[in-house]
């Protein structure tokens, strides 16, 4: 028996069940129920979030509105086909090969000659007992100017028994021309915790169980496209076989060539310890077990940014897109770290995965970075120094002051000792003393470091 990959099994078939595309459904089928239907749309949007689905969905609905869910019905039912053949169109167009709604690849048929033949064809009259002819033209942008040209006074006044639905991932390489006449209609890409309810529909229905954290991982890297994540998950039942027990994340990693989240977790933790070698230790056994470099920058950006996330949005944000196993555990790494540390280290990484690519060394630079990431929480933070938000309890090294023991002339801090002949000597460098240790950004060095404070322009060159 042939077998139907789980993207084309569970499309969807009527408005409502293009997820995350609600707008546009509810549009569609206002356009129906008004008969405003026009004669030219515009589908743009990312791979895999549903442009080809809703124009199938839509095209059926022309024909054949009884045979979709929610399609409003007309009130002149009379005129369509009784409900068993608007059933038989329906399912036609679903599958791609219904007579009267023609799919186009824009990347093969993109020349004038063909644009040509599309517009004698459109002349004629929908076949059996179809009202419109429907011309879904996939990857429109492919289409060669000329081809172009050529559909223009067609696409602004075609037949009445016409409608275009142009589907694009690329709409800036559509011509204005081509744009002004049609209705535009931008799909977004779809949100992470939709892509993981609707395959947690999937696994139900094909009697698998897998583990939470392995479908939040799989919607993740879905990035907005179902398709991508039904795709995803297609290679993973492949892989088990259906076997016994749930799908692990385990073999997600291994399938894919993640970064196994036993080692992040370790890695995470020496960084909040402040541990260089341990630090090291965990990256060379990322590298040992065939991760690359790249991956595994990747995966610790994302890491540490769910604990910015955490920390500054709170726990419980729906920007946080984990399972709550993980949620948990990334509760409890976060709390070691701040928001400002945790910035200052996705701008690290982001710097590594930047100039890794372009050096001989690779490795030197990998593991200089994670150095410099296990010390970030001992290094100042400049910027709360310099608003005087300073955290007594946060550590952080010194900035260069000069300590009291530097021979030069200096005034030192209130509360202290001041040596006469070290003491402002005339009545403006005593005003200006006093001026200076009224600035709470050097009461701030005072209270936290043994510094002194030095008039630069005394000093002997």
């Amino acid at each position: 028996m042939t077998y139907t990959v789980l993207a084309r099994r569970y499309r969807s078939g009527a408005f409502t069940e293009v997820i995350g595309q609600e707008p546009i459904a509810k549009t569609l089928q206002n356009a129906i129920a008004t008969n405003r239907v026009a004669h030219a749309y515009l589908f743009t949007g990312t791979r895999g979030v549903g442009k080809t689905s809703m124009a199938r969905i839509f095209a059926a609905a022309l024909n054949a509105p009884q045979a979709v869910a929610d399609c409003p019905q007309p009130e002149d039912k009379d005129a369509y086909p009784d409900e068993a053949v608007q059933a038989r169109m329906a399912q036609a167009v679903m599958r791609g090969d219904d007579l009267n709604v023609i799919e186009i690849d824009g990347a093969s048929n993109n020349s004038v000659d063909q644009a040509r033949q599309l517009i004698a064809n459109a002349t004629l009259s929908p076949t059996g007992q179809a009202r419109y002819k429907v011309y879904i033209i996939d990857e429109v942008h492919m289409l060669s100017t000329a081809a172009f040209n050529a559909l223009l006074k067609t696409m602004e006044e075609p037949p009445r028994h016409v409608k275009f639905i142009l589907c694009t991932t690329e709409s800036h390489k559509v011509p204005p021309t081509i744009q002004s006449r049609c209705q535009r209609f931008d799909f977004r890409n779809i949100a992470t915790a939709q892509i993981v309810k609707h395959l947690e529909h999937v696994i139900q229905s094909e009697s698998i169980e897998a583990e939470e954290a392995v479908i939040w991982q799989l919607a993740r890297i879905g990035n907005g496209s179902m398709r991508d994540a039904l795709s995803l998950l297609d290679r993973v039942i492949a892989m088990t076989g259906g076997g016994d027990g749930p799908i692990s994340l385990t073999i997600i990693e291994q399938m894919l060539g993640l970064a196994p989240q036993e080692l992040l977790d370790q890695l995470i933790d020496a960084l909040a310890a402040g541990n260089p070698a341990h630090a090291l230790e965990s990256t060379g056994a990322f590298l040992d077990r065939g991760i690359a470099q790249d991956q595994l920058i990747e995966s610790l950006i994302e890491r540490l940014r769910q604990m910015m996330l955490i920390v500054t949005c709170g726990a419980d944000s729906d920007l946080i897109e984990l399972s709550d196993e993980s949620k948990r555990a990334a509760v409890e790494r976060a709390a070691h770290f701040d928001a400002a540390g945790l910035v200052y280290m996705i701008a690290l990484c982001e710097n590594l995965q930047r100039n890794s690519k372009f050096s001989s060394s690779p490795r030197a630079l990998l593991d200089a970075a994670m150095v410099r990431l296990a010390l970030a929480e001992k290094m100042a933070d400049i910027n709360s120094l310099l608003t005087g938000n300073i955290d007594s309890k946060k550590k952080i090294r010194p900035p260069v002051i000069q300590k009291k023991s530097s021979p030069r002339s200096s005034m030192s801090p209130p509360k202290q000792t001041v040596d006469n002949h070290r003491s402002p000597s005339t009545s403006s460098d005593r005003i200006e003393h006093q001026r200076a240790m009224s600035l709470p950004l050097v009461q701030q060095v005072f209270e936290h470091f043994d510094a002194t404070l030095i008039d630069a322009r005394r000093q002997e060159p």
